[in-house]
């Protein structure tokens, strides 16, 4: 059974400052491979699972990289979409 994150949990997530991050505690996002034959709920949580819990922040190489979600889309829509692309 998976474990559900509180709207606490989610809020500290977005709002880590990247500055407090020690890159070596993060996934390379090139590193991240999910597999696109899972439904994409599973995809996601398996992303969110190699990325350590927190889809906000990972490295691409020797850069630490924060991400923001603007708009009206669910979260889920933008990591589907990006899991989409990265094939």
């Amino acid at each position: 059974m998976r474990e559900k994150i509180t709207a606490e949990q989610y809020t500290q997530m977005k709002e880590t400052d990247i500055r407090s991050v020690d890159p070596a505690t993060v996934p390379d996002i090139r590193d991240i491979h999910v597999n696109p034959a899972l439904p994409p709920a599973e995809r996601i949580r398996e992303a969110a699972r190699q990325m350590k819990g927190n889809p906000f922040v990972y490295r691409c190489g020797g850069l630490l990289v924060k991400t923001s979600f603007a708009g009206t889309r669910p979260l889920q829509a933008v990591l589907e979409e990006c899991l989409e692309h990265s094939k």
